[in-house]
């Protein structure tokens, strides 16, 4: 079986949450004898290949090219939208806005619209992505995502949450859909010897992008606000890459942060198989987004014995009672969250989740949708 895995432009130098689905969903597969073949292009022959299967549908229009492409050629068509709810997203842009963000939410109300014209603004500055903004301003952005979710054989979701929200969002019926888990990598899974990278532990970490979606600055407000409450020397860790050509205001109000608080540390990257590590030796993992599919990175802190904080109701399908939740845009909440899990236990998951949330799981449960479309019985 041959797979054409295609991810939005720029994917592969940008990085994303859909990006660790696609690469670790691929190496699982390619351990069952699949071959995946992972592009970014429009220019590539499909062919050549049994399965077309398209990542992300929110705020791109890549997708309706891809889907095209796989229906031209009759090749069956699966479709990971990584859907997000679009009320939250609305209210992240309503409410939290920075940047050229403040433009868009004065000149459109309409959501689809927003998001084109933040993809026309990064177009400027990469010509590849201009194609499929140019057509969404005529075709209409939310139009093109309906063509690619009535195209496709199949679409896998993280949550049952994320096929209602897409039902929802966009006025359709899914003629067929399944829930695919997200998962941790093998190294979450390994016992070992952790290392402390730091002098110091019993931390408060975050991972991710450093943008306002993912609001690290409330989370320092709030973190300052419990060290002067507690009157603890609690530290508090980034790991993430700047996205600063997106987010330049954010960007430098975080920088300022920085030099603010001298309990902070900030590393841009650091590698995959040592975040085990980092994530060990903190005792709380935070995730206090605006809006996530199922919030990953709570997962992983709690797969290395972390207590997390998370935020939305999707990761509540995923972590359950093994978090307690905040609201974004409410620093008192995160404060408290925070709180409620640094003096509390640190987790021990059941088997039950060890064994369900892997990317060799959701590689299983996606090979099963390929069979089934090719007619394959095994």
């Amino acid at each position: 079986m041959k797979v054409l895995m295609l991810g939005r432009i720029g994917l592969l130098s940008g990085g994303g949450g859909d990006l660790i689905q696609i690469e670790n969903t691929a190496k699982e597969l390619r351990k069952l004898g699949v071959t995946v073949d992972i592009k970014t292009t429009f220019d590539v022959d499909v062919s050549a290949y049994d399965i077309v299967h398209v990542f992300q549908l929110d705020w791109s229009a890549d997708n309706y090219f891809y889907s095209k492409m796989a229906k031209d050629n009759k090749k069956p068509l699966v479709l990971s939208p990584i859907h997000h709810n679009i009320d939250e997203v609305r209210k992240f842009d309503d409410t939290y806005a920075f940047d050229y963000r403040r433009i868009s939410k004065i000149i459109f109300k309409d959501q689809f619209s927003r998001d084109v014209f933040k993809s026309f603004y990064r177009a400027i500055f990469d010509p590849s992505k201009l194609k499929p903004v140019l057509y969404s301003m005529f075709l209409g952005l939310r139009n093109m995502h309906i063509t690619s979710l009535n195209s496709s054989d199949a679409v896998l979701v993280q949550t049952n949450a994320e096929a209602s929200d897409l039902e929802k969002t966009y006025k359709v019926k899914l003629k067929k859909w399944k829930v695919v888990v997200n998962g941790v990598g093998e190294k979450f899974l390994e016992d070992k010897n952790y290392k402390n990278h730091f002098k110091f532990e019993d931390y408060i970490i975050c991972v991710g992008r450093i943008e306002p979606r993912k609001n690290q600055l409330n989370i320092i407000e709030a973190v300052a606000k419990f060290r002067e409450e507690e009157n603890l020397d609690i530290r508090l860790v980034f790991i993430g890459k700047f996205n600063l050509l997106n987010h330049i205001e954010y960007t430098l109000r975080f920088k300022k942060a920085l030099k603010k608080y001298d309990w902070i540390t900030y590393i841009s990257k650091v590698p995959y198989e040592t975040m085990p590590d980092y994530y060990h030796f903190a005792k709380v993992g935070v995730s206090a987004s605006w809006f996530e599919t199922t919030g990953l990175t709570s997962l992983e802190a709690l797969f290395c014995g972390t207590n997390a904080v998370a935020s939305g109701e999707r990761a509540k399908e995923y972590l359950g009672e093994y978090a307690t939740y905040c609201v974004p845009d409410n620093i008192k909440s995160i404060k408290d969250a925070l709180k409620a899990e640094y003096y509390s236990k640190r987790p021990v998951i059941s088997s039950k989740i060890r064994h369900e949330y892997t990317w060799e799981n959701a590689a299983k449960q996606t090979l099963e949708v390929y069979n089934e479309l090719l007619g394959n019985k095994n």
